[in-house]
């Protein structure tokens, strides 16, 4: 009566982890750009697929004075309000947009001049991060690898997304395109690369039910469990009788 007792827990126990929901985790970046395997179907019944992306965006901008003020200083305020537009392998995810948004304030010292003499400039760069999860059509990632490549329309010129205050009387500002910090020297490297102006990471999550096994292999199974329970029984028979 025991064995059949712990049988029966034994196959409760495989239906009821049969049912269960499981998840795959995997993840990626602008830099690595690897991109995500597909579900592999034998692992059974894949249900929703959700895209995490994390964004963190730079950029430079220039201000200019008089060359009199040349040697002189300001505090300028910035603020971001801008977006992120995903691309992807799949055309179908290209266009996805993720809010990005920054505010703080940069000191500028003029000390440098224009090739005409006239104006006196200095740099500072602004940055903006953001988040978003995306669910996405599952069908999409059964047949094979999925990248995305999103990028930052901003880094390209001023897309209007951002807001400067406390400009100095005759300032003129205007967006480095194609530019960002890149290292600690405080000048700004101009580099056609938007993807080293900051860093995005990708999580991409499976949600699948995990594949019931066949009738047969229940049978085999339990036979199995059977059999077993029957070899234990004949030794403690044998380990009572000695």
């Amino acid at each position: 009566m025991k064995g059949q007792f712990w049988l029966a827990v034994i196959g409760a126990a495989f239906v009821s982890n049969g049912a269960s929901a499981l998840t795959i985790v995997q993840t990626d970046s602008e830099a690595r750009q690897a991109g995500f395997a597909a579900f592999d179907s034998a692992k059974g019944t894949l249900n929703s697929v959700t895209l995490g992306v994390d964004v963190s965006k730079s950029r430079v901008w220039q201000v200019s004075v008089p060359v009199a003020q040349r040697g002189t200083s300001a505090t300028i305020g910035w603020n971001v309000d801008g977006t992120w537009e995903l691309g992807s392998s799949v055309a179908a995810f290209d266009g996805l947009l993720v809010p990005i948004a920054g505010s703080g304030n940069d000191t500028i010292r003029f000390d440098r001049i224009s090739g005409d003499g006239e104006r006196s400039f200095g740099y500072f760069d602004v940055a903006a991060t953001g988040s978003r999860t995306f669910t996405l059509d599952r069908s999409k990632f059964t047949s094979g690898r999925v990248s995305f490549n999103g990028f930052d329309p901003g880094y390209y010129g001023n897309v209007g997304d951002t807001m400067l205050s406390n400009l100095p009387a005759n300032a003129s500002v205007s967006q480095l395109s194609r530019a960002c910090f890149v290292s600690t020297s405080g000048n700004p490297a101009g580099i056609d690369n938007e993807d080293a102006c900051g860093g995005v990471r990708y999580t991409l999550t499976y949600d699948y039910t995990p594949a019931v096994p066949e009738p047969g292999t229940w049978a085999l199974m339990l036979a199995g469990f059977a059999t077993t329970g029957a070899a234990l029984r004949r030794r403690r028979r044998q380990t009572a009788t000695a």
